[in-house]
């Protein structure tokens, strides 16, 4: 029987990218089964908010005909695309959530398959506290922006760190954030490629259903086939929301990361195979005790 993959060891940019295949590989079905359960009903909802943004797109022959409904038009579109927009980031956040969750059982088990029922007592458990952490995330993203742009660029591997910690590690948001800095440094690069290149791959699998939803919307304005369009963008939609699942790739990556640079600053995965020597390998699913 194949060895499952020891997650806690030090890694360079290319094997966490490898790594991070192959995890999702042996863990396809429990972790996409956990996934779609959990994070299901706002991969709905972000599909059903997605028609409605493609529905309320503007035409540009009523722009043109009609100037008195196409100013209300350009409002409706507006607010269905920040429902949207907020539903999208929201679905990603979760499908994160539910990854990190799922490692940080897998760990706890000695790497052993995580249940469903473990996963979401993770899920359950951390919840409000994940809430919390993220708004505060999301605002000193968006402050770093408005400060010219590259405070924000910096942030955002730094910031990845932090939920990764919180869950991983059961700990708070200001012990989190103070170790997602000190791990940061000098890997810096390191966190910004993984996260590019994931991204960049996301993306272009995204792509294969984004690019024929946006054909069918406009094409449906110019033609003016309601009745053959809709079908078609619901269809698109839901594909297309479907394929967030694909954002799990970047959490596991992000994941190795944390247990990679971990690795170097604190040699944290020998210190435990160390504790653990002559130990049965039963499985544990209690949550482990914070740490500050």
């Amino acid at each position: 029987m194949k060895k499952p993959i020891e997650l806690r060891q030090l890694r360079d940019f290319g094997q966490i990218i490898n790594d991070s295949f192959t995890f999702l590989k042996e863990n396809f079905k429990p972790l996409f089964k956990a996934l779609l359960i959990i994070c299901g009903f706002f991969i709905l909802i972000s599909a059903v908010s997605t028609v409605f943004t493609y529905m309320n797109m503007p035409s540009p022959f009523t722009m043109g005909i009609n100037r008195y409904n196409a100013s209300e038009q350009p409002l409706a579109y507006f607010a269905s695309v920040l429902i949207s927009a907020f539903v999208l980031i929201l679905t990603q956040v979760f499908i994160h959530f539910v990854t990190f969750c799922y490692i940080s059982v897998y760990i706890q088990k000695n790497n052993n398959t995580p249940t469903l029922a473990e996963v979401w007592g993770y899920f359950r458990y951390y919840f409000f506290r994940i809430l919390g952490s993220g708004i505060v995330i999301f605002f000193l993203v968006v402050a770093g922006f408005v400060l010219c742009i590259i405070p924000g660029i910096y942030l955002l591997p730094v910031t990845s760190l932090i939920i990764p910690i919180i869950v991983i590690e059961n700990t708070s948001f200001r012990y989190a954030f103070n170790k997602s800095f000190r791990l940061i440094k000098g890997n810096w690069w390191l966190v910004f490629g993984v996260l590019f290149i994931m991204s960049l791959i996301v993306g272009v699998a995204s792509s294969a259903v984004s690019i024929p939803l946006s054909i069918v919307a406009v094409g449906g304005k110019f033609l003016s086939l309601k009745s053959f369009t809709l079908p078609l963008l619901i269809t698109f939609s839901f594909l297309r929301n479907v394929f967030m699942l694909a954002y799990v790739l970047p959490a596991i990556a992000i994941c190795l990361c944390y247990f990679n640079m971990s690795e170097q600053k604190d040699a944290t995965g020998l210190l435990d195979r160390i504790e653990k020597l002559g130990e049965s390998n039963n499985d544990q699913s209690i949550l482990p005790a914070e740490e500050y």
